[in-house]
């Protein structure tokens, strides 16, 4: 099946859990291109652009922010630590947990990717989709 066979067949859909299917792994199929010179995965982009966002998360917090399973977290959040772009400390309230932010190295590399991400399709697909998830329950 071509690509336009696609679209059309994507259009065609009224599944909304194959829609939001098709439509991530259409958006990150044309994001790709600006993390993967940062030798990244989607998981490991998605951990840096949350953290870019909001820094300093505790690893359950950034699972649900990346919409990582907790489990796949921790050897993201490893690969990360080793290359230098994220950080992990000990939560000052609760020692047994740990937080998560951007290295300097990091946040430099995760904003070079967003500003290449910043197109105006891109901008536009993203306010529609936060309209979209603020309507949801």
């Amino acid at each position: 099946m071509e690509v336009a066979e696609t679209a059309v067949a994507d259009l065609r859909c009224s599944d909304l859990a194959v829609l939001l299917a098709r439509a991530q792994r259409r958006v990150e199929r044309a994001l790709a291109e600006a993390y993967a010179d940062f030798d990244l995965t989607a998981e490991q982009w998605r951990v840096l652009s949350v953290l870019l966002d909001e820094p300093g998360q505790t690893m359950t917090r950034l699972a649900d922010g990346a919409a990582i399973p907790a489990a796949t977290l921790t050897r993201h959040v490893d690969r990360l630590a080793e290359r230098g772009l994220v950080l992990r400390k000990v939560h000052a309230e609760d020692k047994r947990r740990a937080v998560v932010a951007l290295s300097p190295v990091g946040a430099s590399a995760a904003r070079e990717i967003r500003a290449r991400q910043q197109t105006e399709a891109v901008a536009r697909v993203t306010r529609d989709l936060r309209t979209v998830l603020e309507t949801l329950p």
